[in-house]
C-alpha cells in the first residue's frame, strides 16, 4: 500500500469541503477563499493487487466524499486511474461511466475549487489546461487512519475487477465488522454490472437467510431502513395505507430527484429491487397540494371519471383546512394522503417526487402513475378513446415505460366580483379557453409525464428519471421517441420537461394556471402574507404582498381568448357533480369542504378590501387587476 497527497496543476491539493451545504464534495484547498473550510484527501494505491484503482480519504474527519453533482458518495470513495499525459502524473477517473476528474485551479473561468467530472467543464476549456492531471506526494503511513489500514486489508483480500455474487456473499459472513462491510461493499458497488444487482435482488426475495444477512448488516442503513426493508414487509400482504408521515428524515432526498444514477449500493439495490414488483392494478396519480382544498373534489371527480384508481396526495403546511379534507377522504380509501412535514432548506416538490418513486411501496402496485398537480387536467379526445383504458391501450401498441403530454394554458372569461358564487362553481365552468398561442408562446411545449413506477428512480414535476444502468423507453403522446435533447431551437433547453412541438389531437394537459381574477388573489396570500393580515390593520400591511411582476404575467394572459376547449375534451359536467355528490355523503367530507369554501371566501375578500382600501397607492399591474374584478 502507498499514500499520497495529490496536487493539481497549479499545485494546490485535492481536498473535500468539511462545512457548509457542499460538505463533503471534493475540492481543491479552499481554507480562506470566500470563508469555505476545506481538508486534504489521501490517495490510496493497491500495489500489490496489480490494481489501477485509486481510493480518496478525507486526511483528519469522516467525512462521506462524493463528486460534484454526483450522487454516489462513500467515506472511502474509488476511482480508476491511469498514467497521466505529463510525467510522474496520474489522472483519476469515475468507474461508472470512465468520465475524467477535473480540478480546475482557484481563480479560472470554471474556478469556484469544486471537483467534478469533466463533461460539465468541456465546453469552457481547452486541452491546454491539463485539469486532468494530478502530481503525486509521499505520505507516511503514520498519518492514516487505522480504518483506512483496515479497510484496505480486507478489501484486498475480496477485491476483483469483477465482482460476484459469491464475493458479496463472504463479506456478508466474513467476521469483520457491519460498518467495514458497508464500505467494502460500497467501494465495489461501482464496479458491479446489472446482472449482479439482479442477483442480489433476486436473492433478497426468495432467500430469507441471505435477506437477514444483508439486512444487519445495513439495518441502519438510510435505504435499508426506510425503503427495502418496509418494500419487502408490503411485498408480502399488500396491505395499503390511507396515511402515512413523509417526515424531515426525508429531506435528504430532494438531493436525488433529477439523478440518474444511486448514491450507494443499498440505494441501488432498492431501486432494482422496485423493478422486480409486478403491478395488480393499472392507474395512480401522485400530486402534492397546499392551499387547494376548493380544486381538490372537482379534480378527484374529473380523474376517477376517467377512470384513474387511486390518488397518492402529499400536502404541506395547509392552513386552508385541506387537511381535514384529506383525512376524510383518506378514511373512505379514495385516497393515500402523505403528510410532508419540512425542515428549513426541504424543497417541497424535488422531496416529494423521490420519496414516491424510491420509497412508496404502494405505488408500485399501479402499472402506470401519471404526475400532476391540481390544476392540471389530462384531457383525452373522446371521439377517440373513452377513457383512460382506451388510451393506454392505444399508448401501449408499442414499447414504452413513460409518455408526455403537452400542457395547453387556459384563461377565463368570468370577471365577476362574487366571490361566493365563483369559488362555489366548477373550475371548467369558469375556465373556457386556452390562451391564444401569440401570448403563451412556447410554454405549451412543456409536458407532463405518466410513467412505469417500478422502472423509475425519481422524478421531477414533469418527467421521469430513470437509472442509466436500466433502458427505459420515453414517447410522446402521438408515439415518437421523446427526443427532446436533439431540439435545436435556441429556444428550448436540453431539458426532459420541454417536446420538440406541441402535440395536439390525442391528449393534453389542460392546465388552469390561471383561472379568474379573485382566484387569482389566492396566489398573493400566502406565507407571510397570512400573519400580517391576523396580526396588524390593513393599513400596516406592506404592498409588496401584491408581487407586481406576478400579476403582470396574470394580466397579459388573463381573457386572451385563443380556441374554446373542445367539448370532446371534456369530462361532462354532470358526471363530475355526480362523483363529487357521492364524495360529499362520505363522512366529513361535506364540513371540510364547507370550511375550506368559508376560509377561502373570507381571505379572497380580505385581500379585495385591503386593495380597495389602498387603491391610490396600488403598483399599475395591482391597480389594472382591481379595475378587471371590479368591472371598471
Amino acid at each position: 500500500m502507498q499514500f499520497f497527497y495529490l496536487k493539481n496543476s497549479e499545485g494546490q491539493y485535492l481536498s473535500v469541503m468539511s462545512s457548509g451545504e457542499h460538505r463533503g464534495e471534493l475540492c481543491i484547498s479552499l481554507d480562506g477563499v470566500r470563508g469555505q473550510e476545506s481538508c486534504r484527501v489521501i490517495g490510496i494505491v493497491l500495489r500489490n493487487k496489480n490494481s489501477k484503482l485509486l481510493f480518496l480519504h478525507a486526511e483528519s474527519d469522516n467525512i462521506t466524499l462524493k463528486l460534484r453533482d454526483r450522487p454516489f458518495a462513500s467515506v472511502i470513495l474509488p476511482f480508476g486511474m491511469e498514467s497521466g499525459k505529463r510525467l510522474h502524473t496520474i489522472s483519476l477517473y469515475d468507474l461508472q461511466d470512465h468520465s475524467w476528474v477535473c480540478a480546475p485551479p482557484v481563480g479560472q473561468q470554471t474556478g469556484d475549487g469544486r471537483v467534478s467530472d469533466g463533461s460539465n467543464l468541456c465546453k469552457f476549456v481547452d486541452a491546454a489546461c491539463d485539469w486532468e492531471a494530478f502530481h503525486l506526494e509521499d505520505i507516511s503511513d503514520n498519518n492514516v487512519f487505522l480504518f483506512i489500514k483496515k479497510f484496505l486489508v480486507t478489501f484486498s483480500n475480496f477485491y476483483t475487477d469483477k465482482p460476484t455474487f459469491e464475493i458479496v456473499q463472504k463479506i456478508l459472513v466474513s467476521n469483520i465488522n457491519n460498518n467495514l462491510k458497508q464500505v467494502v461493499l460500497n467501494a465495489l458497488y461501482p464496479s458491479m454490472g446489472v446482472k449482479l444487482l439482479d442477483r442480489i435482488s433476486h436473492e433478497l426475495k426468495s432467500s430469507n437467510n441471505f435477506q437477514r444477512l444483508f439486512t444487519e448488516v445495513f439495518k441502519d442503513d438510510f435505504w435499508v431502513k426506510n425503503a427495502l426493508s418496509p418494500l419487502m414487509a408490503w411485498e408480502k400482504e399488500r396491505q395499503n395505507r390511507s396515511f402515512l408521515l413523509c417526515d424531515q428524515q426525508y429531506d435528504m432526498l430532494q438531493q436525488y430527484y433529477k439523478e440518474h444514477d444511486f448514491a450507494s449500493i443499498t440505494h441501488a439495490i432498492n431501486c432494482v429491487y422496485r423493478r422486480s414488483v409486478e403491478p395488480t392494478k393499472k392507474i395512480c396519480i401522485v400530486t402534492t397540494i397546499r392551499n387547494e382544498g376548493i380544486y381538490l373534489l372537482e379534480w378527484i371527480a374529473w380523474y376517477k371519471k376517467l377512470g384513474v384508481e387511486h390518488f397518492f396526495i402529499f400536502s404541506n403546511n395547509n392552513d386552508d383546512g385541506s387537511d381535514d379534507l384529506l383525512k376524510a377522504l383518506a378514511n373512505a380509501g379514495i385516497i393515500t394522503w402523505i403528510s410532508n412535514e419540512m425542515g428549513a432548506n426541504a424543497k417541497p416538490q424535488a422531496k416529494i417526487c423521490n420519496y414516491a418513486f424510491s420509497t412508496l411501496p404502494e405505488i408500485l402496485d399501479y402499472e402506470w402513475s401519471l404526475v400532476v398537480d391540481v390544476d392540471e387536467f389530462l384531457s383525452i379526445n373522446t371521439t377517440l378513446f373513452t377513457d383512460i383504458y382506451g388510451l393506454l391501450g392505444w399508448i401501449e401498441r408499442k414499447e414504452v415505460d413513460a409518455v408526455g403530454f403537452n400542457w395547453q394554458y387556459t384563461t377565463s372569461n368570468q370577471t365577476s366580483s362574487d366571490v361566493a358564487q365563483c369559488i362555489k362553481s366548477l373550475v371548467l365552468e369558469r375556465v373556457q379557453y386556452f390562451i391564444k398561442d401569440s401570448v403563451i408562446g412556447l410554454v405549451n411545449n412543456i409536458i407532463k409525464s405518466m410513467c412505469k413506477p417500478r422502472y423509475m428512480i425519481s422524478c421531477s414535476a414533469h418527467y421521469p428519471v430513470w437509472s442509466e444502468k436500466y433502458h427505459a423507453t420515453y414517447r410522446l403522446i402521438q408515439g415518437d421517441i421523446h427526443r427532446y435533447s436533439h431540439n435545436n431551437s435556441h429556444y428550448y433547453s436540453d431539458n426532459p420537461m420541454w417536446a420538440d412541438h406541441n402535440h395536439r389531437g390525442i391528449a393534453n394537459i389542460v392546465h388552469c394556471r390561471f383561472k379568474t381574477p379573485l382566484e387569482f388573489l389566492l396566489k398573493l396570500y400566502r406565507g407571510d402574507v397570512l400573519t400580517d393580515f391576523h396580526e396588524h390593520s390593513n393599513k400596516s400591511v406592506s404592498l409588496e404582498i401584491l408581487d407586481e411582476g406576478q400579476i403582470y404575467h396574470f394580466n397579459q394572459q388573463h381573457m386572451q381568448f385563443g380556441d374554446e376547449i373542445p367539448s370532446h375534451y371534456l369530462v361532462s359536467k354532470a358526471n363530475v357533480l355526480s362523483i363529487i355528490d357521492q364524495m360529499r355523503a362520505l363522512p366529513g367530507v361535506d364540513d371540510a369542504y364547507n370550511n375550506i369554501l368559508a376560509i377561502t371566501e373570507f381571505r379572497i375578500k380580505e385581500i379585495l378590501h385591503f386593495m380597495r382600501e389602498n387603491k391610490e397607492r396600488l403598483g399599475s399591474n395591482s391597480l389594472k387587476l382591481l379595475h378587471s374584478i371590479d368591472g371598471e
